[in-house]
Formats: structure tokens, sequence, C-alpha cells
């Protein structure tokens, strides 16, 4: 019997042991960086590479890359150990870095070959992501899209024989519950839309994000640098030297092993903060965003039976961001039609020619705003908002409203028929003027009834706006 209860003891000791060993060393984050630079941002992708490299020291997270080049921008070749134009995969460790095989998932990422991958395809996206997870297991994951953005469109791709690139509403269509992630970071510019967040709620079924970094208007890449050398198991040094600008004292440490998502966010917003006074990032908790749609869509239904004269002077009134510097007004109008929403709110609680529910449930979608934006900030240099009145916290996400009725000799039809062509809730990837215009907007057609000939939506209100 004494003998028996050693043996218990024993195994169970070798147990206890082995899940000890497992949990220390099972990551906290894996880190996927979707580095398409089959563009101008190439010359920007090999700073963020130093970066990584020389700040990622720490224990506890993984920094897993896919990175495209392309001919005629960046030619470093110090970096990476070559000046390639094709397609890696890497992973990233303290002051040197891996090349990876892409195995079974991304059979056509070979070390020993080379491959041109589209960087605009959704699918790659997709299996990079299965691979991370597959190969690179944590408890929480940020994915990292990292190029150019308009908005509607990201990481384009011109080099693989076609006229690609990452559409907002293309990322649900085309990945699954399966490449969800905590953090979503849109190190692109003008992708901090309600319409794009929402495509990107937490469901059971397609891709979501429970937080996202993004900016409304044009932005530079984040620091990676600094951002990892905050991240640290080494609990000697809880605080940066840095001050912390959105709260009180210090900006922190975090132990990659046991950071949440929220905290790591936060971090994220701070850091942009410290290498970007000059823009405007915005940091959200997506867990808001279908609350957003509802107060908006109720709003739309009461605007329908008011004067349209007065909302349409609200909108060419309020606040909107633009993306890119010397182009003229006329132009930025028609490609960038984005409202920021908090000061659209506003402007509608405060007029007095509207009916007093109308007014009250504007000051509803200003509050539920409140909450979906959880920090953001305004550099206040060009090309930023129209106006000035930056609230930070409750502005920086913006809703498409065009000038609808406006026309312009560059365009056919009205700035709001050609906003339709990709802001639609209809199958638009027919449409190549724009690039292989998508539509499929879930935020245009959840809730829309065009059976009833009444606005039960916002898109449905903005047709009803410019068209009826």
């Amino acid at each position: 019997m004494k003998n028996t209860i050693n043996i218990s003891f024993i195994i169970l000791f070798i147990l206890s042991a082995t899940i000890t060993i497992h949990s220390q060393t099972n990551n906290g984050w894996t880190i996927m960086y979707y580095g398409a630079g089959s563009n101008s941002s190439e010359l920007d992708l090999f700073n963020d590479i130093k970066g990584m490299i020389k700040g990622k020291q720490s224990r506890g997270y993984e920094v897993i890359t896919l990175i495209d080049r392309i001919e005629g921008f960046s030619e470093d070749a110090k970096t990476l150990g070559e000046n390639f134009t094709d397609t890696k995969l890497y992973k990233f460790d303290a002051n040197n870095y891996h090349e990876l095989s892409g195995k079974e998932i991304l059979p056509e990422l070979k070390k020993e070959t080379s491959y041109e991958a589209n960087m605009g395809d959704a699918d790659l996206l997709k299996r990079f992501i299965k691979y991370c997870k597959k190969y690179y297991p944590a408890k929480h994951y940020m994915l990292v899209l990292r190029s150019h953005g308009n908005g509607w469109r990201m990481c384009p791709d011109k080099e693989a024989g076609v006229d690609d690139a990452l559409h907002s509403t293309e990322l649900g269509e085309v990945l699954s519950n399966d490449e969800s992630v905590d953090v979503l970071g849109l190190d692109v510019c003008s992708m901090a839309g309600l319409e794009n967040f929402y495509e990107w709620r937490p469901n059971e079924t397609s891709f979501s994000a429970d937080y996202i970094l993004a900016s409304a208007t044009v932005s530079q890449a984040l620091d990676y640098n600094s951002i990892f050398n905050r991240l640290s198991t080494d609990t000697k040094n809880s605080f940066s030297r840095q001050n912390n600008y959105f709260e009180s004292g210090k900006e922190k440490i975090l132990n990659p092993f046991t950071m949440t998502p929220k905290e790591f966010s936060k971090l994220l917003i701070e850091e942009a903060y410290d290498s970007q006074k000059w823009s405007s990032w915005g940091l959200f908790d997506n867990s808001e965003i279908a609350n957003v749609k509802l107060k908006i869509d109720e709003l739309a239904k009461l605007l329908s039976v008011e004067k349209k004269a007065i909302i349409y002077s609200i909108i060419e009134q309020a606040s909107g961001y633009y993306h890119e510097k010397g182009i003229e007004k006329i132009k930025q109008e028609i490609i960038f039609p984005y409202v920021d929403i908090y000061d659209f709110a506003q402007k509608i609680s405060n007029t007095q020619e509207l009916h007093q529910n109308i007014r009250t449930k504007a000051k509803e979608v200003c509050n539920i705003v409140d909450r979906l934006i959880m920090y953001s900030y305004f550099g206040g240099k060009d090309p930023l908002p129209k106006k000035d009145n930056f609230e930070e916290g409750r502005n920086g996400v913006y809703i498409i409203v065009p000038l609808g009725k406006k026309t312009d000799s560059l365009i056919e039809g009205t700035f709001w028929e050609y906003a339709k062509q990709w802001y639609s809730p209809y199958d638009q990837k027919h449409i190549k003027e724009l690039n292989t215009a998508y539509g499929l907007y879930d935020w245009c057609s959840d809730g829309m009834k065009p059976e009833n000939e009444k606005v039960d939506n916002f898109y449905e209100y903005l047709d009803f706006l410019f068209t009826k």
C-alpha cells in the first residue's frame, strides 16, 4: 500500500511538472505581420522590419511575417540578407530572423525557390493566418495589415499580373471565424470607418476582431521597435520612461505571457501617439459596433420624415476626413466621402429645426460612438479633418456620407452614384474602373427591406436622400 501511494505521488508530480512547464512555454501572443510591399510602401517596410528585429528581445510572443517586395523602391539587401523582389515568410527573434517554409498550408513558399504572391488575394491572407495559428499557437493573436489603404481597399498588388487589393468586405466573405483575431492593427491609411468595423464585428461565422487600431486619414507606419521594447517578462521595471498621453503616470511595460488584448491595444495607441503626434489614430472596442449600427439605423428611420434640405446642410458642414495632400478639394470629396460620425450626430442633436425625438436619438448615437472609441487623438496638420473641432475619445471614426447630389466633370452622374459603385449591399466586383470595386457591405444589407419601400437602415436613407 505504501509503494502504491509513492508511485501515485510520483506520477502526479510528473504530470504536475509537465503541465507547469507547458504553461510556462505556451506563448501569450502571436503577432502576424502581413507586409504588402508590392507598391511604394516598400520604402517603409524595412524600417518596420528593422524595428521588429531590434525590439523583439523578450520571450512570450512570436512575430511571423509574410513580406512581398517589388523592384524600384527599397534596395535593402542587408536587413534580411538579400535584396529579393518576391514573397517570403519569416520569423523574427532577438536581433535575428529565420526564413520559413510555408509547409502544407502555404506550399508555394519554399526557402529554395522564388514565388511572387498576390497580396491582394484574401485567400492568401486566410492561409497565412491559418499557418501562424497552427505552427505558432498562442493564447491571443494580433494581425497587422501593412501597406496602403483608401477606406474600402488596402494592400494593393499589381505585380502578379492583376490589379488586386484586399477589400474590407472581402475579408468577411473569404475569411472564417477560425481566422479571427483579438487585435487588428490597420497599419494603412483611412480605414477607421464604421462600415469596415461592422464587417469584422464579433460573430460566430466570419472573420472578426475584438479591438481595432486604425486611422481615419493618412498615417505613417507604427514604431515596432518601441512597441516591442515595452513587451518584457522582466517585471523589475514595470514602467517605461515615457509619460502616458491618455492616462496619468508613465507608460507600462507588459508581460507578453499575461497581457490582455485590451492592455496590448492600449499600448499600441500610446506608441502610435508617441511616434506620430501629427497624425490621427483611434483605438476601438469592436464589441460595440453592432449597437452603433442599431442606433444609426433607428436615427435614419426618423430622419426620413424630415426635410432633406436640413440634413444635406448638416452633411456639408460636418467634419470629414481626406487622405492625400496636394489633391484638389473636389477630388478629395469624390474619393473620400468620409464624415466623422460623432460630429455628424452631434450637429443633428443641436439642430433646433428637427423634431425632439430625432435630436434625442442623435444624442444616443453620440453616446454609443463614445463607447466604441476607447482612445483617439488628432495631430492637427494637413491632410486631416476638414475642421479643427476634434474631441479626443469621441471623434476619429467616420461614416460614409457623400455630398450625394453634387456633380462634377471628373465623374459621370452624382457623387452618390459614384460611391454606390463600391459602397453597396450588392456584388459590385464586376466594375473594373474602380479596381474591381466590391460592394457586399453588411452595413448596407443588414436591416434593409427594399420590398416595403421605406427607410429601414442608414444606407436606404442615403439612397432616399440623394435619389428620390
